[in-house]
């Protein structure tokens, strides 16, 4: 596997040196950041390469419409009016409501983050604006955590044109990412109050293809947001291959740790749950559970 752009060149620790041994087979690209919340301790594979997120970036727009709400300028029981322009494909369930339908921004965020529902994302990006999503990641010290426009939106981005036409939707890295769930589950992520309710949604989610799938399930939960898409720009090749991200807050018996795992220039197309992206994905994330719950 080649070297990804951005990585840091440093001595690896053995679970680093076992995930790039994992990756050796890998036919894409993969990165992956996590850090122990209770010992500091990192974990960092290709953790400073920029990836396409798809819909991992509704964590960006989450934390956002929660600043507004602890600002005064959204309210939680606010209603949104869904219209059938704003009904956009892909996942969730909106689509196939009849409008003009009327929903609470509550609702709005458990369909974005339980079911990635991409006219539920609208509707939430429309009520707080792209640039301020973007505005409140660089507040965050994520400078490199995009959100570009709307869903399936494609080629009409709100912000940084150029970036959009490679990445789509929203790019990060594997370390800014683990740094946002980080922010998070530490509870600095607008409020320790918004922080739990934040956390409370991502435990909601209904797609456990990749960082929950190996991993034990007694004494274990996982809060997390994924995503998954097709690359905008095909490569030297002619691949256009597939995007899988994972970001997830992990309790243990042994402690909690944060992990984000991003996949890009899959070879593999397929949309199922096997694809080798979720397959490499969940491998990563049992090294890393195993190296930080072994001692």
């Amino acid at each position: 596997m080649a070297m990804l752009q951005g990585a840091v060149a440093q001595g690896p620790s053995l679970i680093e040196k076992q995930i790039a041994a994992r990756l050796e087979s890998f036919a894409g690209q993969l990165g992956v950041a996590a850090v122990h919340l209770d010992t500091g301790e990192t974990v960092a594979v290709h953790a400073d390469a920029r990836f396409p997120t798809a819909s991992l970036i509704k964590t960006a727009v989450m934390v956002e419409v929660f600043q507004q709400i602890a600002d005064g300028r959204v309210r939680a029981d606010q209603v949104v009016t869904l219209t059938d322009d704003i009904k956009v494909g892909g996942s969730g369930v909106l689509q196939n409501m009849k409008a003009p339908s009327a929903h609470p921004v509550s609702d709005l965020l458990y369909l974005m983050i339980a079911l990635s529902d991409n006219t539920a994302t609208n509707m939430l990006v429309g009520l707080v604006g792209t640039k301020a999503v973007d505005d409140r990641m660089v507040a965050m010290g994520l400078p490199q955590t995009r959100l570009y426009r709307p869903t399936f939106r494609g080629g009409h981005p709100d912000v940084f044109p150029e970036e959009e036409k490679e990445f789509g939707l929203g790019s990060s890295t594997p370390r800014e990412t683990a740094r946002l769930f980080e922010l998070i589950a530490r509870g600095r992520a607008v409020s320790p109050m918004a922080s739990e309710a934040m956390v409370a949604l991502l435990d909601k989610q209904q797609f456990h293809e990749m960082i929950p799938r190996l991993l034990p399930g007694e004494g274990v939960t996982v809060a997390h947001k994924t995503g998954q898409d097709e690359e905008k720009l095909v490569d030297a090749s002619g691949l256009r291959g597939s995007i899988r991200t994972d970001a997830a807050i992990v309790t243990t018996p042994k402690g909690r740790y944060v992990i984000a795992v991003f996949t890009r220039r899959v070879k593999d197309a397929r949309w199922t749950v096997d694809n080798a992206a979720y397959l490499a994905g969940a491998e990563v994330s049992r090294l890393v559970f195993d190296h930080f719950t072994r001692n």
